[in-house]
């Protein structure tokens, strides 16, 4: 006959092994990295740390371009854009559909991109760009339907990756407002195709 503590032992050890089983396999949150963030309008993801070529090849381009921006290299930076830049607000297709959008109207020579300079980088925005991080940073899908991305697509290098950092603050105004960046792979290297901002810069 079994003895009735061989039940009671039996039972607190299925117990123990259930709950201990339970704590160790309870699914590990995601992390931010590698989570897919879609957005309606701009049907871009977050950028992951892990990649491949043209990812790699940006965000060395990236930490060059911060620190141009933040050592004020007025030299350096004209050289890591790409000419004709453009420069008008984003639109999007319903824009498009509904307004008359010229995007030659946005473009700025090498030329004149000394004009424009200050309007770009401004004490914001030297402020900004070197401080941003991961999460205002965009990678736009390749499949994207959006003109604005497909217009900037027609001068990067073929089935390669466009990149955005975008910055929303609050300026001394106490008005809330933004810029941005996207950059594209021209003959083999990363550039700043394209700025933007609420209104257009010329």
């Amino acid at each position: 006959m079994i003895p009735p503590k061989f039940y009671t032992y039996t039972i607190i050890l299925l117990l123990l092994i259930q709950f201990g089983y339970g704590c160790n396999n309870k699914p590990a949150s995601t992390a931010l990295s590698s989570t897919v963030v879609k957005t309606a309008k701009k049907n871009s993801i977050t950028v992951k740390t892990e990649g491949g070529n043209d990812e790699q090849l940006f965000r060395h381009f990236l930490k060059q371009f911060k620190d141009a921006v933040r050592g004020k290299s007025k030299a350096q930076l004209e050289t890591m854009f790409h000419f004709p830049l453009q420069t008008l607000p984003q639109w999007t297709n319903d824009e498009l559909n509904n307004t008359q959008v010229k995007p030659q109207d946005g473009l700025i020579s090498q030329n004149e991109f000394s004009t424009y300079f200050d309007d770009i980088f401004t004490k914001d925005a030297t402020k900004l760009i070197p401080a941003s991080g991961e999460n205002d940073l965009s990678e736009i899908d390749k499949t994207s339907t959006e003109n604005y991305y497909k217009t900037l697509q027609q001068v990067t290098d073929k089935n390669s990756t466009l990149y955005e950092l975008q910055k929303q603050y609050t300026a001394d105004n106490g008005k809330e407002t933004s810029f941005g960046f996207v950059f594209g792979k021209v003959g083999g290297k990363y550039k700043a195709i394209s700025y933007y901002r609420p209104w257009p810069l010329k």
